[in-house]
């Protein structure tokens, strides 16, 4: 049997017990996102090193740190000469390099940008002045911009003196004098066109331009709405200082898509990203500290109620599935809720018609609980009041559960609150005190 090439374990053994000519064969036969597969998964610092300069060339050991995480590329950069770290970073585009760089301790961090060509730094520091999730953190500064008032011909130089550096074309960017944008013109256009047509008169307006300082889930959004594969980036002046790539924006959707899973579970994203032991408990430990008071005052209130509820016989038995229909109901219609307010499918109208649908929900899976855990209370106790209580319980909780897990979110939303942050914790304690309290209530109401 062939041995897969794309393998950590052979990697590995090519790195104790193989020379870095065998190494360097092997890694040829792979491809830069394979590679840095391969290297991420092996076990220590000096083996990743080691078969990171393996690579041959500065040219594919750029394009396999672009394929690495950030911190890792950072780690093995910080380990080479500041000479040829500075060397692979001027091999990458610059948002990609920005992201490695910005990894990096602060000390190798500056060694390594005075290392680096004059021109490229500057770019790289207009990108480091901004904030990471920013429209300025991920743009990329290599683009084509032409004149309005050039030829196609000479946009078609343009092109050929950048392509090396630009690497993706997309769309040519057309400015006035300023450097203001103007619009764009797509590459079909530029081939129809006669030499001497004015770069004006191909010109379409540019669907959307984002400025330096917009959100890159905004961003991500706007590319979604309108399909754009290049998003311009322009500062306070209306002036083009670059663009954000297709690739760029997948990595925003999955980037937010993460968080907010993570935080709907009442952790943070710095646990994903920086896994140990400290960042856990610190992201873990607020919401469980809620949840656990929470669990607390719910079970007061079931003992303040206790001798109630031991006249319902096997009613105790049934609290479990009670709470926990509750707290299935509610989780749902958050994450629902949650998901569709970071996708921006819910406006200020939308807002009645969600709720109404999530309470229409509810009511309905409240009712079929309902019943048919009266049929079962029914079957197993044979007390008919046993079967009523249960029955009643299930449906108030499971019916209020949906009603706070879409409200949570919503109004979390309106006062500006990260709704997945703080709603599951909120929505399983509220579930946790709406189970018990109707549980009593429905015991106080049926026993006496």
């Amino acid at each position: 049997m062939s041995q897969d090439p794309a393998n950590p374990t052979a990697l590995e053994r090519l790195l104790r017990h193989g020379s870095d000519a065998d190494v360097r064969r092997f890694l040829h036969l792979l491809q830069p996102p394979e590679i840095a597969d391969l290297i991420e998964a092996l076990r220590s610092d000096e083996d990743r090193s080691r078969a990171f300069r393996a690579i041959v060339g500065k040219e594919d050991q750029a394009d396999v740190l672009r394929d690495m995480e950030d911190a890792e590329a950072a780690d093995i950069l910080e380990e080479m000469p500041v000479e040829e770290a500075a060397d692979i970073l001027e091999e990458m585009q610059s948002d990609d390099a920005a992201d490695v760089i910005q990894e990096m301790e602060e000390g190798p961090k500056q060694e390594v940008l005075e290392e680096i060509e004059p021109e490229e730094r500057e770019d790289l520091e207009k990108i480091l002045e901004y904030p990471e999730d920013s429209a300025g953190g991920i743009m990329q500064t290599e683009l084509v911009q032409v004149r309005d008032t050039q030829s196609t011909r000479e946009a078609v130089e343009e092109i050929r003196r950048t392509r090396d550096e630009v690497g993706e074309l997309h769309e040519i960017f057309v400015v006035d004098e300023n450097d203001r944008l103007r619009g764009w013109v797509k590459e079909r256009a530029l081939i129809l066109a006669d030499d001497d047509t004015p770069i004006r008169d191909i010109t379409v307006p540019v669907p959307v331009s984002v400025p330096v300082t917009m959100d890159q889930e905004e961003i991500a959004s706007f590319a979604r709405d309108y399909d754009m594969s290049s998003v311009p980036v322009v500062d306070e002046s209306d002036r083009l200082v670059g663009r954000i790539l297709v690739d760029d924006i997948v990595d925003v959707f999955e980037e937010e898509a993460t968080e907010d899973i993570v935080r709907l579970a009442g952790s943070d994203p710095e646990e994903i990203y920086e896994p140990s032991v400290g960042s856990a408990l610190r992201a873990r430990s607020p919401w469980l500290v809620i949840t656990f008071f929470g669990g607390i005052l719910a079970a007061f209130i079931i003992t303040a109620g206790e001798d109630l509820v031991k006249q319902a016989g096997a009613l105790f038995a049934f609290i479990p599935v009670i709470m926990g229909m509750g707290g299935g109901g509610a989780t749902q219609t958050a994450t629902v809720t949650v998901r569709s307010l970071a996708l921006g499918r819910i406006g200020p109208g939308d807002v009645a018609r969600v709720v109404r649908k999530e309470v229409l929900v509810g009511f309905l899976l409240a009712a079929g609980a309902g019943i048919l855990l009266w049929l079962v209370a029914t079957l197993l106790d044979g007390d008919p009041r046993v079967a009523l209580i249960a029955a009643f319980a299930m449906f108030g909780t499971v019916c209020l559960g949906t009603l706070f897990g879409v409200l949570t979110p919503l109004i979390l939303n309106k006062v500006g609150a990260d709704p997945a942050v703080a709603t599951s914790p909120f929505v399983t304690t509220i579930n946790d005190l709406l189970g018990s309290s109707l549980i009593l209530l429905f015991c106080f109401l049926v026993l006496l």
